[in-house]
């Protein structure tokens, strides 16, 4: 959720935000167009979209192609978590790394640096990753086992 956080603020239509000032457009109006297949350019338009900021054409278009199957908005949180929930055990070591990991750091890490892979990956930004990972475990993970 830290890692989420951090791209996109938890909004499913959060579009990048130097793309809402480079095309003059709000995240709604955005997924509006997506969805009504009036915006043909969201594959290949290099804007980071949704929770996961997913940016690479071959990922919007899975994304894309997901939710047209599941009959769903492209900002449809419940379907953007069940795409990344799909497309994240596709990255088997990030994968593993999650259902064994000893602490929201090591989580965070491994999804910053093997699933998103943002350009900056630096110290600073896994510090940062962990510090709102660490603050949603305290907030909804307090006395949930591992076994839970």
């Amino acid at each position: 959720m830290g890692n989420l956080y951090a791209e996109s603020g938890l909004n499913p239509q959060n579009l990048q935000n130097s793309f809402n000032k480079k095309f003059n457009i709000t995240d709604e109006e955005y997924t509006r167009l997506v969805d009504g297949d009036n915006y043909p350019d969201f594959i290949r338009d290099k804007a980071g979209y949704g929770l996961a900021q997913w940016t690479y054409y071959s990922r919007k278009q899975n994304l894309l192609m997901f939710a047209k199957q599941k009959g769903k908005s492209i900002g449809d949180l419940d379907m953007q978590l069940e795409f990344l929930l799909n497309e994240i055990k596709g990255y088997k070591a990030v994968w593993q790394t999650l259902v064994s990991a000893k602490s929201v750091s090591e989580a965070a890490i491994a999804v910053l640096t093997g699933y998103e892979k943002p350009a900056d990956q630096g110290i600073a930004v896994q510090k940062k990753r962990t510090e709102y990972g660490q603050s949603f475990y305290d907030k909804y993970a307090k006395g949930i086992s591992a076994d839970t």
